[in-house]
């Protein structure tokens, strides 16, 4: 079990977050202080950045596609590549 350093609340060792505030001192912290000092809820945070590194993998997966086919098949195949790399950029950002 350990506590959190803000509240003083036991937590399992599963449920301990550790936050690294500005003055870059670490706390262990429980999902209450979390919320106080980031504004967000830990499981939407988790969600985001999730997301955000799905979206990386796709964008990068869809670029390099787009440059195989503009090597292969030319610059029509490329082009339309590269569209389609901005439109999962753009509607992978705006999914919830």
């Amino acid at each position: 079990m350990l506590n959190c350093q803000t509240c003083g609340k036991e937590l399992a060792e599963k449920d301990a977050l550790i936050h690294q505030s500005e003055g870059q001192d670490r706390q262990i912290i429980c999902h209450d202080c979390f919320k106080a000092a980031t504004g967000t809820d830990y499981k939407t945070f988790a969600y985001r950045k999730e997301s955000a590194k799905q979206t990386f993998f796709a964008v990068i997966f869809c670029l390099g596609a787009s440059i195989y086919a503009f090597v292969e098949k030319g610059p029509v195949w490329g082009s339309l590549g590269l569209a389609a790399t901005v439109a999962i950029y753009f509607l992978a950002s705006k999914a919830k």
